[in-house]
């Protein structure tokens, strides 16, 4: 049996069992927890879904109207340029005028955006990558915010929210999984722009679900949308700003993964069933998410083995970079330190960015992310694999050394400080209970 096909199947029944007994475990909640997770999984599936189905032909659709590879780039760094520049405003009008309405409006962008693709003509697909930036600034960020604000109007737990985030990303990598499969099945059929049109059918349904389903967040319109900017720079204190560059260095260093894994694995000289290394990718992210449940009462400690996992695949690549399963293993690894990073990450944010400012900031973070998967696009020509590598490599450790000046929260308990996340000893749990167990018999002897 075919090696690539071996490792998808191993995998994926690694993630299979990881995903049964997160369920089998997960947190108990009650009939209105259960709904707003599965409604706000449902649009945000599809929101991603509808990105994953395009994301694997749009090179091959552009290469098939005949541009040169200068414009194809000039196509593909407009969007960033677009995401980059359009995300600290997309981020203050959601802030102003609601996270739900940039979310449905994020739908509508997109559905634009994929209407363009039909067209030939070089400035009608120019104007759809900025639709295209504009809305991967909102389905970044929007959605998220308005559940984690949600979450906290209702005050459900952290614990919830962690789950939310671990299950976001756990349906996340399987509808990548299955849209892949879908693009390659309807482009051999129909062609490159078949799997384009196909996303209009998720994007609409979501569209609708979102509509009907999600509440109105109540939107902030004391500020215009520069001043909405400029508050959201100034609250950002050192943990914000440090979340927010590692967030940018490891998510341009994975974008940078993203256009080098098929030359990488290309040296070998045999052929590659790409679609099937894709499929194993997105199981290795699912994994991840599966590890960081069992992790996240450590969230603030967690980026330091993201991080580490990272450079030592880098490190791996650059010297295996000949042998093409070697390589293949390290990129796996690497796709387990993702899966790992976007819930992390997730619930980091939701702790930190205070949520008056919280799109705005998310949309901030994106700006360095843009800028540095620019500097690589323009300049990807006249780098080799290796030196490719080694600038993800540096970013890796760029990440560990800001992580090192992250302040690690206190709690103060019976007048001592406790890190945040740590078991207090000398039965400072007992304590507490303790003392809740008393103040349960004052409100029963009250009660009666």
């Amino acid at each position: 049996m075919d090696f690539y096909l071996i490792v998808f199947l191993i995998t994926l029944t690694i993630s299979l069992l990881l995903t049964y007994n997160h369920y089998r475990t997960s947190i108990p909640k009650d009939i209105e927890q259960n709904t707003f997770q599965r409604q706000y999984l449902i649009v945000y599936t599809l929101a991603y879904f509808s990105d994953w189905l395009k994301g694997p032909y749009i090179y091959a659709l552009y290469k098939s109207y005949g541009f040169t590879e200068h414009n194809i780039a000039i196509l593909f760094i407009t969007g960033f340029a677009a995401s980059g520049l359009s995300g600290p405003f997309v981020g203050s009008l959601a802030d102003k005028f609601g996270r739900k309405k940039l979310s449905i409006a994020y739908f509508i962008i997109y559905l634009i955006s994929a209407l363009c693709k039909p067209f030939t003509n070089f400035h009608i697909l120019i104007l759809g990558r900025i639709l295209g930036g504009i809305g991967t600034s909102l389905l970044t960020t929007t959605f998220e915010s308005w559940m984690v604000a949600e979450h906290q109007r209702r005050k459900y737990s952290q614990e919830l929210l962690d789950d939310t985030f671990t299950k976001a990303t756990l349906c996340n990598s399987g509808s990548a999984v299955i849209a892949g499969l879908i693009a390659q099945a309807s482009a051999d059929r129909f062609g490159y722009l078949a799997p384009f049109l196909i996303a209009s059918a998720p994007l609409t349904s979501g569209l609708i679900c979102c509509a009907k389903w999600w509440d109105n967040d109540k939107p902030n319109n004391s500020h215009s949308l520069i001043t909405g900017f400029q508050d959201g720079m100034a609250v950002m204190d050192t943990n914000i700003w440090i979340i927010g560059l590692t967030q940018s260095f490891f998510g341009g260093a994975m974008y940078t993964f993203v256009f080098l894994w098929t030359p990488a694995l290309d040296m070998s000289k045999t052929t590659i069933p790409y679609g099937l290394v894709f499929a194993t990718f997105m199981v290795m992210i699912s994994i991840g998410s599966g590890i960081f449940k069992r992790m996240s009462h450590r969230v603030e400690q967690i980026p330091f083995v993201i991080f580490t996992i990272a450079l030592a695949t880098s490190v791996m690549t650059i010297l295996t970079l000949e042998h093409e399963h070697a390589v293949f293993i390290s990129f796996l690894i690497f796709e387990v330190s993702c899966g790992i990073m976007f819930p992390t990450y997730g619930s980091l944010r939701s702790i930190y960015i205070p949520d008056e400012h919280r799109t705005t900031i998310m949309n901030i973070y994106r700006i360095p992310l843009n800028v540095f998967v620019i500097i690589i696009l323009i300049n990807k020509q006249f780098m080799s694999l290796k030196v490719a590598f080694g600038a993800c490599c540096l970013a890796y450790m760029g990440c560990i050394l800001l992580w090192t000046q992250f302040v690690q929260p206190v709690k103060v308990s019976d007048g001592k400080e406790y890190e945040m996340g740590k078991v207090e000893e000398d039965y400072g749990d007992l304590d507490e209970y303790e003392l809740e167990s008393n103040d349960s018999e004052e409100d029963l002897t009250e009660y009666s």
